[in-house]
């Protein structure tokens, strides 16, 4: 029986405040995790987290699907 793996890592600041790796039966349910963790804290949605990366394998260490998100820059202050 194939095995997926959910691979999530988060931060703030250049500090890695979660990472994780979650055992799923089928392609189906990592990928639902895949999405939940995405929209729960990537695109600015948890403002403790700058940074995001997540991936899907499967029991080879195939790299089935994969994200990473970093918050844009601050912009510059306007010049006087």
């Amino acid at each position: 029986m194939n095995k997926f793996f959910f691979h999530d890592i988060r931060g703030k600041d250049g500090t890695v405040t979660r990472k994780g790796i979650e055992v799923k039966d089928t392609y189906e349910a990592a990928k639902q995790a895949y999405h939940a963790y995405l929209g729960a804290y990537a695109y600015g949605r948890d403002e403790n987290t700058d940074f995001v990366s997540c991936f899907i394998t499967d029991s080879t260490g195939a790299v089935l699907m994969n994200e990473t998100w970093t918050a844009p820059a601050a912009p510059e202050p306007a010049a006087e």
